[in-house]
């Protein structure tokens, strides 16, 4: 029988074997000598753990960068890197509403208050020039916050079809109207409107915007300042109290009389007896300091020749969607003085 001091024991254990990495000893001395079944079993149905590791993607990305080569983005980082950086939201409206609103946003807001209804479509090209993602963002945050209504309408049909075509409009709600009145930013004598009014007409009053827009751009570049619109709605109203109170005050008076004065007055013409009134009236001040406006009317199917005729002897500027210029068909094809003035939209 050998000799064995306590110190070959301890020497023993402190050896190293030569595959064993030096700061690995105490993880294998915690693992169990032989494996066992239920090891097995709890390896094969617990699921590798991923880290995330933000450094490590920054990495990549400077790396991948670095060879020359372009990193693959998806659909939603693409759209990030192409669109420009938003303005931090401002505080134009902070004071009267408790809100910050970007510039986007104030525009947005305004434009639909003097139009009543503005298809998304339409503010998407106008005031978001096509940044679509833009526009959902800052219409669920008006919307959120109590100051729009959104509503889905339907199309006119053209009686080709019988599948019902859908689209998109925005309008002011009542907290909307009264607290972007309190912001001091409408100009003076322009007026706000909300809610949906006469929805199988939304279309067509949606397309107001679109055509005034084309006229506002040339009042703007000939100088014209201060500019306002006055819908068919307010015009009407103007034009029933005027009238109202003209016979009031000369009740002997005809009442032809009195309405041929008023709608002289107004700038408007008769015909039938009744008083012509455009769609939207556009009101500016001229260069030189004196008033000026023009009448916007848009025309649908619905028009006959010569209610068309009416409109533009009335000196309205006529406007027509694509869809209704081919539906209009022999009304207007056989005029060509007509056709001339209609601009297609």
């Amino acid at each position: 029988m050998d000799d064995h001091s306590p110190l070959d024991y301890c020497r023993e254990l402190r050896q190293r074997p030569p595959d064993r990495p030096a700061d690995s000893s105490a993880a294998l001395d915690k693992q169990p000598a032989q494996d066992s079944p239920f090891n097995t079993i709890r390896r094969a149905i617990t699921p590798s753990r991923i880290v995330f590791n933000p450094r490590g993607r920054a990495e990549n990305a400077h790396s991948v960068k670095a060879h020359g080569q372009s990193p693959e983005l998806t659909g939603r980082e693409r759209q990030r890197s192409q669109a420009p950086r938003r303005r931090k939201r401002g505080h134009e409206l902070s004071r009267p509403i408790g809100l910050q609103i970007r510039p986007e946003e104030s525009r947005l807001l305004t434009e639909v208050g003097k139009f009543r209804i503005i298809a998304v479509a339409d503010l998407e090209k106008e005031i978001y020039q096509g940044n679509h993602s833009q526009l959902r963002h800052d219409l669920e945050f008006l919307k959120e916050n109590g100051l729009i209504e959104r509503h889905f309408l339907n199309l006119r049909r053209d009686g080709k079809s019988d599948d019902v075509r859908r689209f998109e409009a925005v309008t002011l709600t009542k907290i909307g109207r009264k607290l972007l009145i309190a912001t001091g930013q409408i100009a003076e004598g322009q007026r706000i409107y909300s809610g949906l009014v006469k929805p199988r007409e939304a279309e067509h009053d949606a397309q107001v915007f679109r055509a005034c827009l084309r006229e506002a751009a040339e009042v703007e570049r000939a100088g014209g300042r201060n500019l306002r619109v006055r819908l068919d709605f307010e015009l009407k109203a103007r034009l029933n109290r005027a009238v109202y109170l003209a016979r009031k005050a000369e009740p002997e008076r005809d009442a032809e009389e009195i309405k041929a004065k008023v709608a002289q007055q107004f700038g408007l013409k008769l015909r039938n007896h009744k008083v012509v009134v455009p769609d939207a009236r556009l009101e500016y001040d001229l260069p030189s300091g004196g008033p000026a406006h023009i009448d916007v009317e848009v025309a649908t199917s619905a028009y006959r020749h010569g209610h068309l005729a009416a409109k533009l002897k009335a000196g309205f500027k006529l406007y027509i969607s694509d869809g209704d210029a081919g539906r209009l068909g022999a009304a207007v094809q056989d005029d060509h003085d007509l056709m001339s003035e209609i601009l297609d939209m």
